[in-house]
């Protein structure tokens, strides 16, 4: 397998598997409107020879704003620069994805005009308010939210939609045991704690049917416990997966500190781990800023999409570089 040569997912035919990830998601204007800088960045990006990009974290909903300036999904008024970018990255033939964004509990009221909501009622820092806990009203208005936000992706012309489960958002808090302490369906084992991020996307299911793929980005479960509970992580992740494929999520884009980190003394990387749980397409992402690092990772065959690091990224011509240092 070549990281240069066009493949076909699922019917969409893709010019390579490098996919330029989210690098800030505080660069939209006031209003969550598509940006100047943004725009300008990815259309660089995709004139390099990039072949799948996904759009920052979008808020979809006010409830769901984690910070100012973050993209925004959540309106009509967001869609005539979300449609006006994503024509044009297409017609330069880059798969093209927005990853959708609830905060939870990483917000204050100030920002998303409201007491946020979270699975507990956990601080999470200075920066937030306290949360309420959501009830059962609250999870079908999220799944609402999410909804919507995923037709507006699919008229804007989106390929794919990824769905935030990471970054400490709120379908991260529910995962993580640390942040998820409830004791009723939506907390405890790792099945309640999925529930509330399997009901989303099953909303979205519902509404979109298979006009977009779904792409679903998550914490690694080994830091979610102490090092004599590894084995709990690792058995977490492993049934994760197996839920997100029963699920019929099309791509797994786990968030990773390093790319080639083992799991304790074994020569078993998480993405080993993922892709012993199932045989979905998987996002490989972790401090990839370098060709040897790269050139490792494709020797296993393993990854859909390699999204590379920024530090790549700034080179002049470093898609040109790529071919040179790969070939």
């Amino acid at each position: 397998m070549s990281i240069f040569e066009s493949f076909t997912l699922e019917k969409k035919n893709i010019k390579n598997r490098i996919l330029l990830s989210p690098f800030s998601d505080n660069q939209a204007e006031k209003t969550g409107k598509v940006s100047q800088h943004i725009f300008e960045t990815l259309i660089r990006a995709t004139k390099q020879g990039v072949g799948a990009i996904i759009l920052d974290s979008a808020y979809i909903c006010n409830q769901g704003q984690s910070w100012p300036y973050q993209l925004g999904i959540s309106e009509e008024e967001h869609l005539p620069g979300l449609k006006n970018l994503v024509r044009i990255l297409k017609e330069d033939g880059v798969f093209v994805g927005i990853r959708l964004a609830h905060a939870g509990a990483r917000t204050n009221a100030k920002l998303c005009g409201e007491q946020p909501i979270g699975p507990s009622a956990i601080p999470l820092g200075k920066d937030y308010d306290l949360c309420r806990e959501f009830d059962e009203h609250d999870t079908k208005e999220i799944c609402t939210f999410f909804a919507h936000a995923a037709e507006r992706a699919e008229e804007a012309g989106f390929d794919f939609i990824e769905i935030n489960a990471a970054q400490s958002l709120l379908l991260d808090q529910c995962l993580n045991p640390k942040t998820n302490q409830r004791e009723d369906r939506y907390g405890g084992s790792l099945k309640n704690r999925m529930q509330l991020p399997l009901e989303v996307i099953q909303t979205i299911r519902k509404r979109i049917k298979d006009s977009l793929l779904v792409s679903f980005f998550f914490n690694n479960p080994l830091e979610w416990y102490e090092e004599q509970e590894e084995l709990k992580g690792q058995l977490e992740l492993i049934e994760m997966v197996k839920m997100l494929e029963a699920a019929q999520v099309d791509l797994l884009h786990p968030v990773l500190v390093h790319v080639m980190n083992k799991i304790s003394d074994s020569e078993i990387s998480i993405n080993d781990l993922i892709v012993k749980g199932s045989s979905l397409p998987l996002i490989i992402e972790g401090n990839i800023k370098s060709t040897s690092i790269l050139k490792e990772l494709l020797k296993s065959n393993r990854g859909t999409f390699y999204c590379l690091d920024k530090s790549i990224y700034s080179r002049n011509n470093w898609f040109q570089f790529l071919q040179k240092k790969i070939a």
